[in-house]
């Protein structure tokens, strides 16, 4: 184990940084005079309805800018190229629809264009160097894109197109729309050298089977400053990926499903300040990913995930520097010789986040000549079925204020460590060792003598909840305020809460009575 004496230096930088203040994305202005395709010779009856959308475009753009308006209606269409000071608006009711893949080479006649290169097309919205564009509205945007899964699993060499992609902009909105079966991935900011700045994803919904390939709903390379907030994403690929020069990334409020989770990677250079906050992740294969190797890797620091909640993921955390393989056992890995590319995972925070249900507690796996650095779980609870957290080449590893990490005994230790100390923890039973007592709010909760909460401290499965008023609802909240576990209780005087799921630590237990009163006391869970 290298350095690790400096675990406790690496707590309180961590704690002085993870106060760093985000410079505010700034949205595009964009004027409102609206530019409506059919009167550019749109149609729901045309096969390709891509001259009429980009001459709507050019018109808006020569204006000044404005709104190029899908009305309601299903319009297909080939490939559109925006402009600045452009918004293409779609409307509640309106579907603007990829033309279908054809035999691959753009033909037949009615079937999307290749881009004058055999299995090469251009991608469906389209902008470069662009500022002051917006996609948004309440329709949909749909791909089509089962014909081209079906070609890609067959020929890898198809060049599928992205439903949109802007490279090295500024000033990009993408709002309100429904974007659904992409041919390959949803949403891309950047993906060149060209540093793009200030994009914003707002509450957009995105659908493709967990099957599609490399549906990503949203990517970002080579962009500084993106907010991506309340959106629903659910497909065959990453939920969100962070690729080389995503900088300033925060993600907040979104809801993921289908998909391998927030990923970092697995082009990995110089990605820094990333907030991934107050999410949900329901069923996704990866919660929180970080990937790369030793020919794609780089330095990436400052990476935050707060106030998070896992459900039936299989690997909540994930860092590996050997993507897309880990190699076992690592005591036979040995030391390569450090480049730009070597991947350099450091300063990484994980703080209130509850997992419930994963099947592997995760997977931290640095190089031998790199180790991971500097990752704190803070007020963290891990409840696995399969097996416990696996750290290799790790330097730096600190469980703090009550973190755990809970699997079955049989299955093993709830750390598996290799040139790696953790701190705070019991790497056999998952226990916290830093669980401080309760601070001076907990201890001065106290409940009225009605009500009582028994035994307390609490060191078996169920708890007995006693009110002299009958028992509405119970709900026990952990110290960062987080609901942990709620349970009606039908109007009953006394009654039992399966308490066996919560981890060592302090809680507050709040009880409301049918008569609206709510009495609070504190729980120790022992």
């Amino acid at each position: 184990m290298k350095n690790s004496k400096f675990i406790l230096a690496t707590v309180l930088f961590l704690s002085t940084c993870l106060s760093m203040v985000r410079a505010g994305v700034i949205l595009p202005t964009i004027p409102t005079t609206q530019f409506i395709i059919t009167n550019y010779g749109a149609s729901t009856t045309n096969s390709d309805n891509a001259s009429a959308i980009n001459a709507t475009i050019t018109a808006a753009n020569t204006a000044g800018g404005g709104m190029v308006v899908i009305p309601a209606g299903t319009f297909l269409s080939g490939p559109i190229t925006m402009k600045s000071n452009v918004n293409l608006y779609i409307s509640a009711g309106a579907t603007l629809q990829m033309m279908p893949y054809g035999n691959g080479n753009g033909q037949p006649a009615g079937s999307y264009p290749n881009n004058g290169t055999t299995n090469a097309y251009t991608n469906f919205i389209y902008g470069s160097g662009l500022s002051n564009i917006e996609v948004s509205g309440a329709g949909v945007i749909e791909g089509d894109g089962s014909a081209w899964w079906t070609a890609y699993n067959a020929n890898s060499n198809i060049q599928r197109p992205y439903l949109i992609r802007f490279k090295g902009c500024n000033k990009v909105l993408i709002t309100g729309i429904t974007l659904q079966n992409a041919p390959n991935v949803h949403v891309c900011l950047g993906q060149s050298s060209n540093m793009g700045a200030n994009g914003t994803i707002s509450n957009i919904t995105v659908i493709a089977p967990a099957t599609s390939p490399n549906t990503d709903a949203i990517d970002i390379w080579y962009w500084n400053g993106v907010d991506i907030l309340n959106c629903n994403l659910s497909e065959g690929d990453d939920n969100v990926a962070m690729d080389s020069y995503a900088q300033n990334i925060t993600i907040k409020h979104c809801v993921f499903g289908n998909g391998h989770g927030t990923s970092v990677g697995s082009y990995a250079s110089n990605v820094e300040n990333i907030l991934v906050d107050s999410c949900t992740y329901n069923g996704t294969t990866n919660g929180i990913r970080l990937k790369s190797n030793r020919t794609r890797g780089g330095h990436d620091t400052s990476l935050v995930y707060s106030n998070i909640t896992m459900n039936n993921v299989k690997y909540p955390f994930y860092i590996t520097s050997w993507y897309p393989t880990e190699p076992y056992p690592a005591s036979a890995q040995t030391a390569a010789a450090v480049t730009g590319n070597t991947p350099m995972w450091e300063n990484i925070t994980f703080k209130n986040i509850i997992v419930n249900n994963s099947t592997y507690a995760g997977i931290i796996y640095g190089l031998p000549e790199a180790y991971v650095t500097n990752i704190v779980f803070d007020s963290v609870q891990i409840t696995a079925t399969t097996s416990g957290l696996v750290t290799n080449f790790v330097n730096g590893l600190v469980f703090k204020n009550c973190s755990s990490i809970t699997i079955p005994s049989s299955k093993g230790n709830a750390i598996v460590p290799y040139d790696a100390t953790p701190a705070g923890i019991d790497i056999t039973t998952g226990a916290s060792t830093d669980c401080p007592p309760p601070s001076s709010a907990v201890s001065n909760v106290q409940a009225i003598g009605s009500i009582s909460c028994f035994p307390n401290p609490v060191n078996g499965d169920e708890l007995t909840i006693k009110d002299d008023s009958k028992i509405e609802a119970v709900a026990i909240y952990n110290l960062a305020s987080q609901v942990v576990k709620t349970q009606t209780g039908n109007l009953q005087n006394q009654m039992l809460m399966d308490v066996k799921e919560l981890p060592i630590g302090y809680y507050i237990v709040k009880i409301m009575s049918s008569n609206g009163v709510v009495n609070s006391m504190k729980l120790i869970r022992q």
